[in-house]
């Protein structure tokens, strides 16, 4: 069976899956190399080989920005396929999990008993560890049961993995013996004892028949140079028959399965903008079989004359770019585009009174809303721009995931998909993307006013955060190639403001606070705030965040005066991020009770936040973007 075709043998003709996933969670924490739990078994997601594709997605600056990474230069982007409820369509779309982990416990509460065993005095019920290959029609057939039904077990929820995302099951022979070391026993049981209800570490204990045994605990402390549950064999089980990848001298560290940190998907999104050169890829793309035929750039004249549907698609376009486009579009070159957030804020910055066509399926459209102040002294006076974004498309495509510790994009939206990350098939020709459509509201700040706050009374605070950046940098030994492009006043201030503003409109704009997602810029190309929602279908363009944009005025004072005092002041607003004593060298005064939002709105896992640069606080008057007003 080719590689293409491997998604065919997902589940046999006739059959129900063993399981469902949305679309959206595909790409997501359900990617391939995820552990999901189904009703009776666990599995890991397959690789894309083992995925059906869905349809296509076009996004041209996404797939220009993968192009630039190893390994992904030819990708195309899909939707993941769309199940079918007929188990009767030999065509169905599927997706396999292999089955993982390998080993298991017995259910039953007499297992420890039927084998021979004298009961525990203290009423513990130790379960039988049994490899899949010891199992008798998916259960355990205890000793003393006779021909009964086989009593049922679970995935064990113990494996092991690296930092690179390999993954492996426990060697439980080595595990409680040591490396090297022989069992008395020839054919050893080995038990799982759990003490207690809690499910903590230190109450779970694996033994053997010999008597030896270990703590679960003493299993996951972290020892580089003798790892307890020994090192990296580079194995990938989610991509079923590739070849283990070299993993030298990497330690293994023990994994929950149901872990929070078992998985953190690579998303790189874009948000659909009209750019120049987005109009002219469209247009060639849509005409494609009429142009591309043309030897020379008076071919295009040609074609125009000829064609009025050519001629309408290219009015504006001077001839010698359409055929740029042509030549490059044959050659396969990538697309010379600009870095993701860089041409998203160059077309808000610069958006007309009206931006595209205000069309029901269209992907974007926007219009501007002049700023305007109702006091004197008002924080409106220090907004530059205001745009209404009614309607906008968002693509995300998952390029990876890691294990362990997030990784995620840089200041202009774009991800390294380098040493770290784990990639999702072997090799890779595709990526699943889906499309959310939605709303927002983008608003700047007066540039002048921006560079004269960071060279002055914001100069003290940024050392503050650098300080502190390096702190953290140096506690980090995987983080050693990191930058402190984020650790900037005006990243902290842009961030922090956004926020602010997400808890404050949540309480009027019909979205709660965990719909609304930030994207904040302050690259070379401008600075910037887009808060937006994005969702399959319409649920994402109800209006709610186009009406903020109308009273901004209004919103932002509500934010600000959030800002002011938090419930854990003079403690929030004392903490500086350069505080040798304390970790959390990459927040300024912020907790839960100011700044911190739910991490699906947040870029960056709620750090690089400070009220203090925001407005005065009760620690610190000198450091405000925005004064009392």
């Amino acid at each position: 069976m080719s590689r293409s075709d491997r998604w065919k043998a997902g589940v046999p003709f006739g059959q129900r899956a063993h399981g469902s996933i949305r679309q959206s969670q595909l790409v997501g924490m359900f990617g391939p190399g995820a552990l999901v739990d189904l009703v009776d078994e666990a599995v890991v997601v397959a690789g894309l080989s083992w995925w059906a594709k869905g349809t296509p997605v076009h996004e041209e600056r996404l797939v220009s920005m993968l192009a630039r990474q190893e390994g992904f230069g030819n990708v195309t982007l899909h939707a993941p396929p769309a199940a079918s409820q007929d188990r009767e369509d030999p065509n169905r779309r599927w997706i396999k999990a292999f089955q993982f982990p390998e080993w298991f416990t017995c259910q039953s509460e007499s297992c420890w008993v039927d084998f021979g065993r004298e009961p525990r005095r203290d009423g513990g019920r130790p379960r039988r560890l049994l490899h899949a290959s010891d199992l008798d029609s998916g259960g355990h057939r205890c000793e003393g049961k006779g021909k009964k039904r086989p009593s049922p077990v679970q995935p064990i929820r113990f494996v092991r993995a690296c930092r690179f995302g390999h993954l492996d099951d426990l060697d439980w022979k080595e595990l409680v013996h040591g490396k090297g070391e022989a069992c008395t026993k020839a054919r050893p049981m080995y038990w799982i004892d759990e003490v207690g209800t809690s499910g903590d570490l230190t109450d779970v204990r694996v033994s053997c028949d010999c008597g030896k045994s270990l703590r679960m605990s003493v299993a996951a402390e972290r020892k580089d140079k003798d790892p307890p549950v020994g090192w990296c064999q580079g194995k990938r089980p989610w991509l079923g028959d590739v070849p283990r990848e070299d993993c030298p001298g990497e330690p293994m560290k023990l994994l929950l399965r149901s872990a929070s940190h078992a998985y953190f998907p690579q998303v790189v999104s874009v948000i659909h903008v009209p750019e120049k050169s987005a109009r002219l890829r469209d247009a060639v793309g849509r005409l494609w079989d009429k142009l591309k035929g043309a030897k020379k750039v008076s071919s295009v004249a040609l074609y125009r004359d000829e064609q009025e549907d050519v001629a309408e698609a290219l009015q504006g376009i001077p001839d010698a770019e359409v055929f740029a486009e042509i030549e490059r579009r044959r050659s396969g070159a990538p697309v010379a585009g600009k870095k993701l957030k860089d041409a998203e804020v160059e077309v808000l910055l610069d958006c007309p009174p009206e931006l595209a066509k205000d069309d029901p399926t269209g992907s974007f459209y926007a219009r501007t809303a002049k700023p305007r102040s109702t006091r004197d002294r008002s924080p409106m006076a220090k907004v530059d721009k205001v745009v209404l974004v009614h309607r906008l498309t968002e693509v995300r495509a998952l390029a990876g995931f890691t294990r362990f510790e997030p990784k995620m994009t840089d200041v202009d939206g774009e991800l390294d998909l380098g040493v770290g990350t784990a990639r999702i098939d072997q090799p890779l020709t595709w990526l699943p993307a889906i499309e959310n459509h939605g709303e927002g509201v983008f608003f700047s700040l007066k540039e002048p006013l921006l560079a004269q706050w960071e060279t002055g009374p914001a100069e003290a605070r940024g050392r503050q955060f650098r300080t502190g950046f390096n702190r953290w940098k140096q506690r980090r030994a995987d983080r050693a190639d990191a930058r402190d492009e984020f650790a900037r006043p005006r990243y902290v201030l842009m961030h922090s403001l956004a926020h602010l503003l997400i808890t404050a409109v949540s309480l009027e704009c019909g979205y709660p606070a965990s719909a609304i997602r930030e994207r904040v810029y302050a690259g070379a190309a401008g600075s910037g705030v887009l808060l937006y929602t994005a969702a399959p279908g319409a649920s994402g363009s109800l209006g709610g965040l186009v009406q903020v944009g109308r009273d901004f005025e209004r919103f932002l004072n509500l934010a600000l005066d959030l800002a002011r005092l938090c419930s854990n002041d003079p403690v929030c607003a004392g903490h500086s991020p350069d505080d040798a004593h304390d970790d959390r060298h990459l927040e300024g005064a912020s907790c839960h009770g100011c700044l911190l939002i739910s991490e699906p709105s947040c870029e960056r896992m709620n750090s690089y936040l400070d009220r203090t640069l925001v407005v005065p606080t009760v620690e610190n008057a000198e450091a405000a973007f925005f004064d009392e007003g």
